[in-house]
């Protein structure tokens, strides 16, 4: 009787025991599964956040590349209003050289020349009789200045060098083969002029010149 009451409790003791494992377990997979479920979540909002930020650098990327076309359109404008303002002050000097070419007089056989036929006759004469032209010569003291000074403005402008360029060939083209002639005759021995003076093409059409006075078909005008 006995043995069987204890046979009871012991099968009652292991039915607890078994239930409570049956428990446990289901309590530990409920846990499990709202840790998954946590961990899904968080996953989640871990992918949403890297799209978030995928999205900010995306836009940030488009700034900077607006930002940088809206920087080289005003570099370029700046540098199209460089030229522009460089090109009207250029033409507005040449107009001043050429108003002092207009002072200039040099009287020949009783004769007063004036302006351009001054430049010719001053170079006709040079060529006749050697006389040499020099740079300290009165009548053409202001035409010096005026000449280099424009020379020295389009070396200093804030432009690239082909707009310099562009702006010594507009002197050039304005500059006839007697002042050529002068001036280099003038600043034979001045390096710091004959340098400019190359850097934008000059020597070239004085070379021409030379050669010209060497087949005797140089004609001294503009």
């Amino acid at each position: 009787m006995a043995g069987d009451m204890f046979g009871a409790v012991n099968a009652l003791f292991s039915g607890f025991a078994f239930a409570g494992l049956i428990y446990t377990i289901a309590i530990q997979r409920q846990e499990l599964q709202e840790q998954q479920r946590a961990i899904s979540m968080q996953t989640e909002e871990l992918t949403l956040q890297r799209k978030a930020i995928g999205m900010q650098n995306e836009e940030l990327r488009m700034q900077r590349e607006e930002t940088t076309r809206s920087t080289d359109q005003l570099e370029s404008q700046r540098k199209l209003l460089n030229m522009q303002i460089s090109m009207t002050t250029v033409n507005e000097l040449i107009k001043m050289k050429n108003k002092r070419i207009e002072y200039i007089g040099l009287e020949i056989n009783g004769n007063v020349e004036k302006g351009i036929r001054a430049l010719t006759a001053l170079v006709k004469r040079h060529i006749s009789i050697n006389r040499p032209i020099t740079e300290d010569a009165p009548i053409l003291q202001s035409y010096y200045n005026s000449f280099f000074y424009i020379l020295q403005f389009i070396k200093d402008s804030d432009i690239s060098a082909e707009q310099k360029k562009v702006l010594g060939n507009l002197l050039s083209m304005d500059t006839g083969d007697s002042e050529i002639y002068i001036i280099y005759s003038a600043f034979a021995n001045d390096q710091h002029k004959l340098g400019i003076l190359k850097e934008f093409d000059f020597l070239e059409r004085y070379r021409n010149i030379q050669l010209n006075l060497k087949v005797n078909t140089f004609k001294p005008s503009n």
